[in-house]
């Protein structure tokens, strides 16, 4: 049997619960048995949940039980009160999916809730007056006696156990299997899970998908579950009274948003009376953390989800402030000046913030401050980010949002600083594609400006796990967007044939979808690539829709609809894709005004020169965001040679 998290011996257990891990690792049989969840969510309801092939056991302990005369009144208030609440949010949730169950009503494997008493004697407990809970006392309990049998047989005790099931079981049970029990335990355990759209209703069926990978919640949406790693789980456990502010740094992949909300949800459920807010700054990111609150079933508990500039904006129209419609700088400025004026109370006890890169040291100071005990460790502060995914400029040594000074939590020791070595997102084909384009960009920073110090924590990279297709380079051969969207296209339906990927699950990444101006040796007057595309790909019959942007009439969110996704390169932070295809090139450099820059000439200006290091920085972060948002096949659509910028050299250099 395997333990999560492995490294148990870091988290708190008392001495019968160290004793029964030792007697679950002792079992030879297939099954997982997870230490101090709390699927029901009531205070103080901690649970140690033991799954084997055949079903689910979730055992609470009750050490300080050592009188038998107490057990009966003690237990009467309980298993009347508590424990029916228990049973039903464990059903509700069990049997609201689809794939485990039938009609909602019959589970297709059993599940027992059992209440461990290591120091009391059956013998000695049916001695008492317990007629009203004596069917309870039977089935729901484990006494001494029993816990010992657990030494020699844990797998005879389970399956006894598991005899007494609370709920209907199909006549045709399922076995519970590493093909579908991260299925099981995303209701159970979501902290341990990670979950992808594998199609939106009324879309299309997900070829190559066994069905037992599948989720089906009470809505019909189909997602896949995919049980985190050992490495990951251990982390998401990693939460220290003594080490309350964490900073988890990694390369783009790194599944640090997975281990962010994991964090979170592991939290909350742990302290259900306790607020908790994920926040942001990308819009798209957001929506994505909000349908996985909702597959976790925590958003109308105590989690919330909102980019930093929402936050702001509903804390002034809570506390009865103007917040002009559109207005965000001055959302931000208001918030901030109201917060500290303290004419704002509301507070979390625990804040968690993704892409903490792509935020400015004021608003990372805000959110401190919104902690409901900043003051001392009774709290729980988790930020995580890439300096590299910085889009507008990058950031030296030490000036990272966080890096703000006295008075603010320092990342050094202890656990207090989490690096993640592995890439769980890129196969290894477009894994090593990136790390020859970091290679090259970085020399070309360095060639144009050599004193410039690169931060140790940019460019960071990780170890790849599963191979893929890999990266696709094709060439424009002729100057217009008619050729360009003909290529998209071609890619689009090799994908989906060839590779099998759903539509839902590609997404069509664009640097520039309009660009006014003409471009030197374009056939177009204008480059308006997204209208177009879109327009195509409706005539062509192949669905798609706009993730968001802050361009008007891109609001799409995710979840909500099924197809190809359209997406800026700005608004991808955080998200990934099966495949994704990089287009929109042809103004790359042009737009920013470095298509060919003569750097000897621009040093004699020193403002044009920084602005030009800065489009430079920007552009090169840009497409590694671009790039690294593709899990198993990235197409990188380019103009002709002879109209290359120096951004299309790094990119076509960089194929192996």
């Amino acid at each position: 049997m395997e333990i999560l998290p492995s490294e148990y011996q870091s988290i708190e257990l008392s001495r019968y619960e160290k004793m029964f891990v030792r007697y679950a690792i002792s079992n030879d049989g297939y099954g997982f048995l997870l230490l101090k969840v709390n699927p029901t969510m009531i205070e103080n309801e901690s649970l140690n949940v033991a799954i084997t092939s055949r079903g689910i056991v979730f055992f609470k302990f009750f050490e300080d039980f050592s009188d038998s005369s107490l057990f009966g009144t003690t237990m009467q208030a309980y298993a009347q009160l508590v424990y029916p609440t228990a049973q039903k949010i464990i059903a509700k949730k069990l049997l609201g999916n689809k794939s485990i169950s039938e009609n909602g009503t019959t589970l297709k494997f059993p599940i027992n809730i059992v209440h461990v008493f290591p120091s009391l004697k059956r013998a000695d407990i049916e001695k008492s007056s317990l007629v009203a809970i004596a069917d309870f006392v039977k089935k729901q309990c484990l006494f001494a006696e029993e816990f010992s049998e657990l030494r020699q047989g844990f797998g005879i005790v389970m399956d006894r156990l598991l005899d007494n099931s609370l709920l209907p079981v199909s006549a045709t049970p399922m076995q519970i299997s590493n093909m579908n029990v991260s299925s099981v335990m995303q209701k159970i355990a979501p902290e341990y899970v990670t979950v992808r759209v594998a199609c939106v209703a009324n879309t299309e069926t997900t070829p190559g998908v066994d069905s037992e990978l599948l989720v089906i919640d009470e809505n019909d949406v189909v997602v896949r579950a995919f049980l985190l790693d050992k490495e990951q789980i251990n982390i998401v456990n990693r939460i220290s009274k003594d080490d309350p502010n964490q900073l988890i740094l990694a390369c783009a992949g790194s599944g640090k948003s997975v281990l962010l909300i994991s964090k979170c949800f592991k939290a909350a459920q742990m302290n259900p009376n306790k607020k908790f807010l994920i926040t942001c700054r990308n819009e798209n990111l957001h929506s994505l953390y909000t349908w996985f609150i909702d597959r976790a079933g925590l958003r109308e508990k105590n989690v919330e989800c909102m980019t930093f500039h929402t936050l702001c904006k509903k804390l002034l129209e809570k506390n009865k402030f103007i917040a002009r419609y559109g207005d965000f700088d001055g959302w931000v400025v208001s918030a901030i000046d109201k917060l500290n004026q303290g004419k704002i109370q509301e507070r979390y006890y625990g804040i968690f913030i993704d892409e903490v890169q792509a935020f400015e040291p004021e608003w990372y100071k805000f959110c401190f401050n919104m902690l409901e005990n900043k003051d001392t460790k009774d709290h729980i502060f988790v930020i995580c980010g890439d300096k590299t995914q910085r889009l507008d400029k990058l950031k030296k040594r030490g000036q990272a949002p966080w890096q703000v000074g006295e008075g603010y939590p320092s990342y050094r020791g202890g656990n207090k600083n989490i690096r993640i070595e592995k890439n769980y997102r890129n196969c290894i084909e477009i894994n090593e594609y990136i790390n020859r384009y970091v290679s090259n960009a970085k020399q070309y920073l360095y060639d144009i400006q050599e004193d410039y110090e690169i931060d140790p924590d940019m460019f960071l990279r990780g170890q790849a796990v599963f191979h893929g297709e890999g990266v696709k380079y094709i060439q424009l051969h002729t100057k217009n967007a008619s050729c360009e969207i003909d290529t998209i296209i071609q890619a689009i339906n090799k994908i989906h044939d060839e590779n099998e990927i759903p539509y839902d699950e590609i997404a069509v990444i664009m640097y520039q979808g309009r660009f006014r101006r003409k471009i030197p040796g374009w056939l177009d007057k204008q480059y308006y690539l997204q209208q177009s595309l879109e327009t195509r790909l409706r005539h062509e019959d192949i669905p798609c829709c706009r993730l968001y942007s802050s361009d008007a009439g891109w609001q799409d969110h995710f979840g909500e609809t099924g197809g190809v996704r359209l997406i800026k390169f700005q608004s991808t932070l955080g998200l990934d894709f099966r495949a994704a295809i990089i287009c929109g090139l042809v103004p790359l450099g042009e737009y920013d005004g470095i298509k060919k820059p003569n750097w000897e000439l621009l040093k004699t200006n020193e403002e044009n020169y920084n602005n030009a290091i800065a489009a430079t920085q920007s552009a090169v972060q840009n497409l590694y965001v671009a790039c690294t948002r593709a899990k198993e096949v990235l197409y990188i659509i380019a103009p002709e040679s002879e109209n290359e910028s120096v951004f299309m050299k790094m990119l076509k250099d960089s194929i192996k």
